[in-house]
């Protein structure tokens, strides 16, 4: 196995292609996690070469201390210390290459991705070349596109591929993302295709650059990963008219499951892709019909390996039958439209009656100098998860914490629903590098927060 944590560059693909090539699995790990996330998921599949920016190779070499790895850097080289520039020299072998064949077919693992991680540490996912290998009917040769996401993350990894064998042009940039500066790339090089993670949706939103003149050649925008207000989506397609804005629902585990063009259903995740089956069960497992919601199960036509060196969490997601169940609620419409509320694990209970929190964040969502929010429990012994909510406001915005705890008792009157622990205004949310938040670390913020107002209290 290949070691892989580095940021966007042009040599990400040499890396990818020659794994693929030589049926090597590559792992992809985000570079910004610290050390100790590092060590975690580089433990699971012991590379035996990692490629990493010589930003981070001080970090990269702590955290692969228990077992021997040679690192090579693939940006930012250092003296004294193999680069991936020694491996791209011209070698006379190269003429007489053939590529290993896949003794597995196309349900054998070439690459490993890492769960998101939002409620604790990551799992390795085995990704086949059957996941990888599909049609985009959107995308011909033309086409000029664009993701800020690198070898760590599906998306990524997908953008890697269509350049490849869709012959389309990328557009690679070492910065992270801006809106400024991704606004910056559409009009240098005349960006058409674009996939972004719901965060990054928003920050473009608020940027007074995004207009319909600075972003014309936009013809398709991708977007996925989290949730997304439909005000946001109504916002960016009025600033891209003859644009088409795609929203989807997928997982690391098992690929794309759905996805819609437009607007008119509001905030559906779209209808099934080919070639899958969807199931909404309650907790017994019976299936449910239309508007009825409980767990999603999705089912592909294809074999998975499940998570590297970990069969018990492979079996509790992946049952017997090939059925994933993903832990995500949701519910379908009469016309097939599917429609996911939150995680089953994020259900939370207040005085022994259950409430989502993805619920009440959406109402919250709904105020227009709102940006981001996180609804959390604080456990109490006397009520039990107690809910409040961290929010990020519109720069200048002069919502206040009462007005957001009187909107959410007006659209959801329920007494278990309400923001009992009250709201607190911060600057950001944690997200992981693909624009989840960070529920665990969320709640820890809310915790701290709590008590410095309790200490001032007294």
């Amino acid at each position: 196995i290949v070691g892989i944590a580095a940021r966007n560059t042009t040599y990400l693909t040499s890396v990818a292609l020659g794994c693929f090539f030589n049926c090597t699995p590559f792992h992809g790990v985000n570079p910004c996690y610290q050390e100790d996330a590092l060590s975690h998921c580089f433990r699971i599949t012991k590379p035996s070469v990692i490629f990493c920016d010589g930003h981070d190779y001080e970090k990269i070499r702590n955290a692969t201390k228990s077992f021997k790895a040679d690192i090579y850097t693939i940006s930012e080289h250092i003296e004294g210390v193999p680069s991936i520039l020694e491996l791209l020299e011209p070698n006379p072998k190269e003429h007489f290459y053939q590529p290993e064949k896949l003794t597995l077919g196309a349900d054998q693992t070439v690459c490993i991705m890492c769960s998101s991680g939002t409620t604790g540490l990551p799992k390795a996912v085995t990704i086949s070349a059957h996941k990888l290998m599909f049609e985009n009917p959107v995308l011909t040769s033309e086409d000029i596109i664009y993701t800020s996401t690198a070898l760590d993350w599906m998306s990524g990894l997908m953008i890697t591929l269509f350049n490849i064998y869709m012959c389309c042009t990328r557009v690679i940039t070492r910065q992270p993302f801006t809106p400024e500066h991704f606004i910056e790339l559409v009009k240098k090089y005349k960006i058409t295709n674009v996939t972004i993670s719901p965060v990054q949706a928003v920050a473009l939103r608020e940027c007074p650059l995004f207009t319909t003149e600075n972003v014309s050649t936009i013809k398709l925008l991708n977007c996925g990963g989290g949730y997304i207000s439909k005000q946001t989506l109504a916002q960016i397609q009025n600033t891209l008219p003859r644009s088409m804005i795609c929203f989807g629902y997928g997982l690391t585990e098992a690929g794309g499951v759905s996805g819609y063009f437009g607007l008119e259903r509001g905030n559906s995740v779209g209808k099934l892709v080919p070639n899958i089956r969807l199931r909404i069960v309650d907790d017994s497992g019976r299936n449910l019909g239309p508007n009825e919601s409980g767990e999603i199960w999705v089912n592909y036509p294809y074999h998975w390996a499940g998570y590297y060196g970990n069969p018990i969490e492979t079996q509790r997601i992946y049952d017997s039958l090939g059925w994933f169940h993903t832990g995500d609620l949701g519910y379908m419409d009469e016309d097939g439209f599917l429609y996911v509320k939150d995680r089953k694990k994020d259900i939370l209970k207040y005085q022994g009656l259950h409430f989502w929190p993805g619920e009440i964040e959406n109402v919250v969502r709904e105020l227009t100098e709102v940006l981001d929010c996180c609804v959390v429990g604080i456990y109490d012994e006397r009520f039990g998860e107690v809910p409040g909510a961290l929010v990020v406001k519109k720069k200048g915005g002069n919502v206040t914490a009462e007005h957001i705890v009187n909107h959410v008792k007006t659209r959801l009157p329920e007494q278990q629903k309400q923001l009992h622990n009250g709201v607190y205004f911060v600057d950001s949310l944690p997200h992981n590098n693909n624009g989840k938040i960070l529920k665990r670390e969320a709640r820890d913020i809310f915790k701290k927060l709590m008590k410095e107002k309790q200490t001032l209290d007294r």
